[in-house]
């Protein structure tokens, strides 16, 4: 079987950007009151800089899921290597479907059905995303993705009733 591997990487939201233009601003406020006034105000310029870089550090999401032999592995991807968020077995899928379809209403947000919700989707403009219902150690998780067809099509095999797409 074919090793399936997708990139997806989030873009920042715009209050994300705000928030990081603020928080540089400050900063720079700062150091110029600090310089010109008082030395006292180069501490919250130092706290302001540490935050900033903890931050866009910190908002930095990119993830990749790998579907092979079975198991889909979801990895985040950071600067200082990969972190493996789940490794689950296809043929434990419940539902894969839209978000919109009536077989995950239930899992929804004050739903009847209480499971974790991890989203690991773009937010890319034209990008369909998927929700997929599976049984990770004994409990249901939601997942929503960025799946291809080919994506598809893999847990179709490992799961044929499963699928709704």
């Amino acid at each position: 079987m074919d090793k399936i591997v997708i990139a997806v990487n989030r873009r920042p939201r715009p209050s994300e950007r705000m928030l990081r233009g603020l928080m540089a601003g400050l900063a720079i406020l700062f150091l110029i009151l600090g310089i010109s006034l008082s030395r006292g105000m180069m501490l919250p310029c130092f706290l302001m800089a540490v935050a900033y870089f903890v931050y866009s550090n910190a908002s930095k999401r990119a993830w990749e899921y790998i579907i092979e032999n079975g198991v889909m592995r979801i990895d985040r991807m950071t600067d200082h290597g990969r972190l493996t968020l789940h490794e689950l077995s296809l043929r434990e899928t419940v539902v894969l479907a839209r978000p919109d379809d009536i077989a995950v209403a239930k899992y929804k947000k004050g739903g009847e059905v209480k499971v974790a919700k991890f989203d690991y989707t773009s937010y890319a403009d034209g990008v369909p995303y998927y929700t997929l219902i599976i049984r990770e150690n004994g409990r249901d998780i939601k997942l929503l993705l960025d799946l291809t067809p080919a994506a598809i099509d893999a847990v179709r095999r490992e799961n044929r009733s499963a699928v709704l797409i």
